[in-house]
């Protein structure tokens, strides 16, 4: 029986056969396992003194329900296969376009990464599965917030997702000034450090500084 499977048992047949060999079975998983918890030990004590009284017995329960919890219900994220890419999450027009071809691709390509942005991938099936697998697969995620697009929003909230589930994506947020200061971006990300740029020349500034910085790549030129 593998570790996982110990624990289980102990948590799905508590007071199995008895109370007795049940506690000591605890006791013995989490010496083995090398895990501290002081009210566990507590909990331990006072079942071996006066058995299943009391509440004794649930609460233990409920701490190996918890350590089950940290151990073994994790979200796995899978590997990044493209460690060289940068997801671009944008509005498609015109003058988005500009900023694009101007600023986020030849910055992105200056620093040796190769730019990802959904429209110009030909795939088959759901654009939404596509979009996520290349999210997941980048490095950092670019999300240019003019025009307040909730596809771009979308996108972004897939590289907050990964990062609480501790993938290591990286989260940039830009936006045109005239529009930041005229229409605003919606408030859950209007403190985050947006940054704002006044044109194609501007935003290629401040994106290559800020791609070096949080990427590590300070040396390149």
């Amino acid at each position: 029986m593998t570790e996982k499977e110990r624990l289980k048992s102990l948590i799905d047949n508590p007071k199995q056969p008895n109370v007795s060999e049940w506690v000591y079975e605890v006791e013995a998983f989490l010496e083995e396992t090398n895990e501290p918890n002081e009210e566990a030990w507590i909990l331990i004590d006072k079942i071996k003194l006066h058995g299943a009284a009391l509440n004794h017995c649930e609460n233990l329960v409920a701490l190996l329900r918890q350590l089950y919890k940290r151990k073994y219900d994790k979200v796995s994220i899978p590997p990044i296969a493209k460690r060289n890419q940068i997801f671009v999450a944008m509005m498609f027009s015109p003058e988005t376009d500009v900023a694009y071809e101007n600023a986020y691709k030849p910055v992105i390509q200056s620093l040796n990464y190769v730019a990802m942005r959904i429209d110009e991938k030909q795939f088959n099936g759901s654009i939404i599965g596509e979009i996520t697998a290349e999210i997941t697969d980048s490095v950092a995620l670019i999300a240019d917030l003019t025009g307040n697009r909730g596809g771009v929003y979308y996108e972004a909230g897939i590289a907050r997702g990964l990062q609480l589930c501790n993938h290591p994506i990286t989260l940039i947020l830009t936006c045109q000034r005239s529009f930041f200061d005229s229409e605003k971006v919606h408030f859950d990300v209007s403190g985050d450090n947006i940054i704002l740029y006044d044109s194609a020349d501007d935003l290629s500034q401040k994106l290559s500084m800020r791609l070096k910085a949080v990427l590590g790549k300070e040396n390149v030129t």
